[in-house]
C-alpha cells in the first residue's frame, strides 16, 4: 500500500459528532497524522468563518476547502484566498424565485456571510448549532448583484427536500451543482465547483498522487471526493450510497469512526 500524504475529511457526521463536538480521539489521531508528515485537510459545505475554530481546535495549518468545495483559503501565515468560485447572479435569481414556490427556508451566502430573507425555527438552529452569525435582508432582491458562493433550502420535510434536489438537478443540472450534506439540507454551488475537484487541485498544488489520497465522508456531497481518493472511508452512520462507494466502511462519528480508519490506513494500525 502507498504510504497516505493527503487525508481530506468532511466534518460534520465525519469527525464532529452528533453533540458537535470532536472527540479527543479524533483529533489526537488528526495531530498524529500531521506529525508525520500528513497534510490532512478540512473540505466541508460550511462557510469559511464556521470552519476556523475548527482547523484552530486541531491545531491545523492547511488551506480550508468550504462551501463544498467553491471557496479554498489558507489561513495559517496568510489568508491568501487558492480558489474562489460563485453562482453567476442570471442563475442564482432565477434559483432564488424557483425555490420561493416551495415555502422553504433559503440561505445565500455573499463574502462569507449568511443572508436570509426569514427566520424559521430551522434556520435558528442551524445557526446556533454552528455558531454562524446571520443578517435579515428581507428581501434577496436586494442583493441582486451580489453572486453568491453558495444557496443552501433548508426544511424539516426530508421528502421536500429530495422532491427540491430532483427538480433542481434536471432542470438545472447544465448550470449548478446541486448536492443533499444533510437529509433536511439541499445545496447549489458553481458548476465547477465540487469537494472532488477541490482536492485534486491542492494535491497537485503539492505533488500528490491520487495513490497518496485518503477521504472520509458521510453524506451524498462527499461522493465525488471519495471518488478521487485510493482509500475512500465511508462512515458507519454514512447513507447507503455513500457506503457502496466506498472501499472500506468504518464506525460511527459517535463511536470514533476517523479517528479508528485513520490509525488503521495512515497510521500504520496504531491502538486500532
Amino acid at each position: 500500500m502507498n504510504k497516505i500524504k493527503l487525508i481530506a475529511t468532511d466534518i460534520d457526521g465525519t469527525i464532529m459528532n452528533s453533540d458537535f463536538k470532536i472527540s479527543q480521539r479524533v483529533k489526537d489521531s488528526i495531530n498524529q497524522a500531521v506529525a508525520n508528515n500528513i497534510y490532512v485537510v478540512l473540505v466541508t459545505g460550511r462557510m469559511f468563518q464556521a470552519t476556523l475554530h475548527i482547523a484552530k481546535f486541531l491545531d491545523l495549518k492547511t488551506p480550508l476547502v468550504t462551501y463544498q468545495g467553491s471557496f479554498i483559503k489558507e489561513f495559517y501565515n496568510s489568508d491568501k484566498i487558492l480558489l474562489n468560485q460563485s453562482i453567476p447572479k442570471d442563475f442564482s435569481f432565477e434559483i432564488i424565485k424557483e425555490l420561493r414556490k416551495f415555502d422553504v427556508q433559503i440561505n445565500y451566502y455573499f463574502e462569507d456571510k449568511l443572508l436570509v430573507e426569514r427566520e424559521t425555527d430551522i434556520m435558528r438552529e442551524y445557526a446556533t448549532t454552528r455558531k454562524i452569525p446571520y443578517e435579515n435582508i428581507f428581501n434577496f432582491e436586494n442583493i441582486i448583484e451580489k453572486e453568491p458562493t453558495k444557496i443552501v433550502v433548508m426544511d424539516n420535510d426530508v421528502k421536500k427536500i429530495d422532491k427540491i434536489r430532483n427538480y433542481l438537478i434536471k432542470k438545472y443540472s447544465n448550470k449548478v451543482n446541486v448536492f443533499k450534506s444533510t437529509s433536511r439540507y439541499c445545496e447549489i454551488v458553481n458548476k465547477s465547483a465540487s469537494k472532488g475537484n477541490a482536492i485534486l487541485y491542492l494535491a497537485n498544488e503539492w505533488g500528490i498522487k491520487k495513490s497518496e489520497i485518503m477521504v472520509l465522508g458521510d453524506q451524498e456531497n462527499d461522493i465525488d471526493m471519495l471518488k478521487v481518493a485510493n482509500i475512500a472511508i465511508a462512515m458507519g452512520n454514512a447513507t447507503d450510497k455513500v457506503k457502496n462507494i466506498a472501499t472500506y466502511v468504518t464506525d460511527s462519528v459517535d463511536n470514533d469512526g476517523a479517528a479508528k480508519a485513520i490509525e488503521k490506513f495512515a497510521l500504520g494500525g496504531l491502538n486500532v
